[in-house]
């Protein structure tokens, strides 16, 4: 995706975030005693700009894309934002009492992303996670071999394979070739690594999304 693009996509999703009508609308419960927020695959901060911005709530966004994250301090001064990984989070340990993360996560290393929301997360802190059900990967699968796209078919099949590993296994394998990461998440797979992390109460709200929420006791 071009740069320019990716911006119009980011402000698409702030306009989905701040209409509460929109199909795309998906946030967690803000709460009062929020007094830090971590946002991981932030974009511009689209989640974050709605979460408010009362100056005695720190609210930290981290990314790899350092246009999106230039755009968005650059509009929107009350968001900290860093250029880093999931998998490496330049935060001390129980910092934050809230970590999400808007269809960020399916694409890194999930043992490590997620044994960094744990660390990072507050004795008590939530996290608010959304992922890739099967059928997501499968309908890009379709849709590639459609378009005849057979490198996209090929990288489509890994991510497949990956979920699979993950659900099996708590497994997963970065694609050799573009050197990244992807997957889809299964309910008792992601509950079993979220469990060995010690997070408690892990649910999967009903709705139009693959969501997860959870409790650091």
């Amino acid at each position: 995706m071009a740069s320019d693009s990716q911006i119009e996509y980011h402000l698409r999703e702030l306009e989905a975030a701040l209409d509460t009508a929109s199909p795309a609308h998906a946030l967690p419960d803000f709460r009062q005693d929020d007094r830090s927020i971590l946002d991981i695959g932030c974009g511009i901060g689209q989640s974050l700009i709605v979460s408010g911005d009362e100056p005695g709530c720190l609210r930290v966004g981290i990314d790899v894309d350092l246009q999106s994250l230039t755009y968005g301090r650059r509009h929107y001064p009350h968001i900290y934002y860093v250029l880093t990984s999931a998998e490496a989070l330049p935060f001390r340990s129980q910092a934050f009492d809230l970590v999400m993360s808007r269809v960020a996560l399916p694409y890194t290393d999930l043992r490590a992303s997620l044994s960094e929301v744990a660390r990072v997360s507050a004795s008590e802190g939530r996290i608010w996670l959304s992922l890739h059900a099967f059928k997501k990967v499968a309908h890009h699968l379709f849709a590639s071999i459609k378009a005849g796209a057979w490198k996209d078919v090929l990288f489509r099949l890994y991510a497949m394979c990956n979920g699979a590993a993950f659900h099996f296994f708590g497994l997963q394998f970065r694609f050799p070739w573009k050197n990244r990461y992807e997957s889809f998440q299964t309910r008792s797979g992601f509950a079993r690594t979220l469990r060995q992390l010690g997070f408690i109460d892990i649910r999967f709200p009903a709705g139009r999304h693959f969501l997860c929420t959870a409790r650091k006791p």
